[in-house]
């Protein structure tokens, strides 16, 4: 998790949440304070320090998880979520909202660019750590200060920059999460009678900056 001190507010109890569930499974957690991009919206450091840590960790997976995100089911393992997606060697949250199980996209210009129904979402990242994973990230911030410069710093950064490139010419190594990972707080009042998120292993919840569970 990448978490810079300005949001410390709210991140210190994802991040409690999430330390507390790799404890029970035996996982390494890693808890990223500082952006080391200077030239570049602070986001963008995750995807460097992603290529960092594939580099020099020993684990056969990264997973990466934004402060806004918290585990709902933490008795379940990680496993569970690759088994779903065999071959995979990148697995993504969608950038939908689910209404009675049916998958909502949040706008159209994330269709549009990313060619799919079902865009990716930055918040729950899982990839493999060894050269695909190495590459694929470092072509990802190349694409940012390169062909994508001109958008890699309107919102949503980093994302718009991976549906318009890696996302299409990737298509066969990368799987897209369903209901596992779930986006609410963009609706309060859709979420509370049309969204079920009591199965959803993670929950990527808009509320949290400003009503930390």
């Amino acid at each position: 998790m990448l978490a810079t001190p300005e949001i410390d507010y709210y991140a210190d109890g994802t991040s409690e949440n999430w330390r507390s569930y790799c404890n029970r499974h035996g996982y390494n957690f890693v808890y990223w304070r500082e952006t080391v991009l200077p030239d570049m919206h602070l986001i963008w450091s995750k995807i460097e320090l992603m290529r960092r840590h594939i580099a020099q960790t020993r684990a056969d997976w990264l997973v990466v998880v934004d402060a806004d995100t918290i585990v709902n089911l933490p008795e379940l393992p990680l496993s569970q979520l690759l088994e779903k997606h065999p071959g995979k060697d990148f697995i993504i949250s969608e950038d939908v909202s689910r209404r009675m199980g049916l998958p909502i996209p949040l706008c159209t210009l994330s269709v549009r660019l990313s060619r799919s129904w079902r865009p990716p979402n930055c918040g729950f990242m899982m990839i493999r750590a060894n050269a695909f994973g190495l590459r694929f990230v470092t072509e990802w911030l190349q694409h940012g200060r390169g062909d994508c410069a001109h958008v890699a710093d309107i919102f949503p950064r980093e994302q718009r920059v991976l549906w318009m490139t890696l996302f299409q010419t990737e298509a066969e190594k990368i799987g897209v999460l369903g209901p596992e990972v779930m986006r609410i707080g963009n609706n309060t009042i859709l979420d509370r009678y049309f969204t079920s998120w009591d199965r959803a292993f993670v929950l990527h919840d808009k509320r949290l900056p400003r009503n930390v569970r």
